[in-house]
């Protein structure tokens, strides 16, 4: 199932008005449907069609016992709401003569078409209901592509939107020739002109558990005795223990291409019912001394199978080199603390923001793709999410914990389409982290 390139010939091209490069619901595309080619005919047709779909495909591998392919595709556009037609009667392009255009101008519906949509597909093989009064209420997804193989399964998924002419033209005895060219479309998730600036941040309290002897030193470069390091290792319950809440603000909300920081605050709260009595009153310095942070986008496409649906997944990863900033400040980044204190942005501190996303990791499409960010969506037989990831090393008296969490965010779509790459271009290659899946795909039902 191929996506749609661009074909163009003297026989028959499509010529776009201006330097648009990418489109919304409702908006007016204008072109011309040109011939170069000498052609000399009684009777032709020329039309032009905007066409628009969401296809997924898996490929699965048995052996012997052979291959099964299981396909999901659901047309977004009327046809015959879409064609135009561009000429019906004689053409004259001389071998020396000027090239013959038709103009046209077409408008992109502001959402799918239930009829189209429902066509030929059940319920239980979309992600999002089937009703008319659904349907009608759906976006339109944006252009997307997705593919590769994991052990016996090959993947490809997409969402594509192109113009297709056709120049149909009669010969004696009713056969005749068909020349078609198309042009791929970037149409995209509604935009604004702005950046967004309300990330909807949320907070989250995590108890923080440190032990260690150097509480009551007051140090953390003392010397402990064979005794306390061996209660230490052990956990032993007569250790020093502080005990806090780590109250950490995150967004919910982030945007391709808005170069703002992420808000991402820490405010350390002591908890002193639970801390040992010995060091209750003890003022400690606790400290941020590593931390990672990261985007994790997952794919999911669904296929029609023969009593149930097929799914499989894919997610890839991308974060910030946090451990450069941290030792570039070459100073420890001393977390606030009590109710009374102001939460402290460590974005502010290392510059995390979305322009400075770098790709980590990939699973299970295995090899070389675009290291970008897409926005997240839901259409038919394709969802794209994502969620921001975190680790967060706390140090005090000399002692570390780690704390680690996982939040689902929105992202939302750059000013203009900015996150768009044509899938036309050359897929760079990126270093593949392994991983280890948490649970196998394979092209059974998930």
């Amino acid at each position: 199932m191929p996506r749609t390139r661009l074909t163009a010939t003297p026989s028959l091209e499509i010529l776009l008005n201006g330097a648009q490069t990418t489109y919304n619901a409702g908006d007016t595309i204008s072109g011309r449907v040109v011939r170069t080619a000498p052609l000399v005919s009684s009777q032709a047709r020329v039309s032009i069609q905007l066409n628009g779909r969401t296809k997924s495909k898996m490929v699965v591998s048995r052996g012997q016992a052979g291959t099964s392919i299981y396909r999901g595709r659901f047309s977004l556009f009327n046809s015959d709401a879409n064609r135009q037609q561009l000429s019906d009667g004689p053409i004259h392009i001389a071998p020396d003569g000027d090239k013959q255009e038709w103009a046209f101008t077409i408008t992109i519906p502001s959402a799918p078409d239930p009829a189209s949509v429902i066509a030929q597909n059940h319920q239980k093989f979309s992600y999002l209901p089937l009703g008319q009064r659904d349907i009608a209420a759906h976006t339109l997804p944006p252009v997307f592509f997705a593919t590769g193989v994991f052990i016996n399964t090959t993947y490809e998924c997409f969402v594509e939107y192109f113009l297709e002419a056709k120049l149909h033209v009669e010969a004696a005895g009713g056969s005749g020739k068909e020349d078609r060219a198309t042009v791929p479309l970037n149409i995209l998730l509604p935009t604004t002109p702005d950046l967004a600036d309300d990330f909807e941040l949320v907070q989250r309290s995590f108890l923080c558990r440190i032990s260690t002897y150097r509480f009551l030193q007051g140090s953390e470069s003392g010397s402990l005795s064979l005794g306390q390091r061996t209660r230490e290792l052990f956990g032993s319950s007569k250790v020093p223990q502080l005990v806090s809440s780590l109250q950490v603000e995150h967004p919910t909300v982030l945007q391709v291409g808005n170069p703002n920081n992420i808000p991402f605050r820490l405010l350390i709260l002591p908890e002193p019912l639970q801390t040992t009595e010995s060091i209750r009153d003890t003022k400690q310095t606790i400290t941020l001394t590593g931390m990672t942070f990261g985007i994790i986008a997952s794919t999911k496409l669904m296929c029609a199978g023969t009593l149930s649906p097929h799914t499989s997944s894919q997610t890839r990863k991308f974060g910030f080199d946090l451990k450069a900033a941290i030792e570039k400040r070459g100073e420890p980044i001393v977390l606030p603390v009590g109710e009374k204190a102001q939460p402290l942005d460590v974005s502010e501190l290392l510059g995390i923001n979305i322009t400075s996303a770098i790709p980590l990791s990939h699973r299970p499409f295995g090899g070389r793709y675009k290291g970008q960010l897409y926005p997240s969506f839901d259409t038919y037989n394709i969802k794209h999410s994502h969620k921001l990831k975190w680790t967060l090393t706390v140090t005090a008296a000399g002692e570390s914990t780690e704390i680690s969490n996982e939040a689902d965010i929105t992202l939302l779509p750059g000013r203009g389409g900015e996150w768009h790459q044509s899938p036309e271009e050359d897929l760079p290659a990126y270093e593949e982290v392994p991983e280890t899946p948490t649970s196998p795909l394979t092209g059974g039902k998930e």
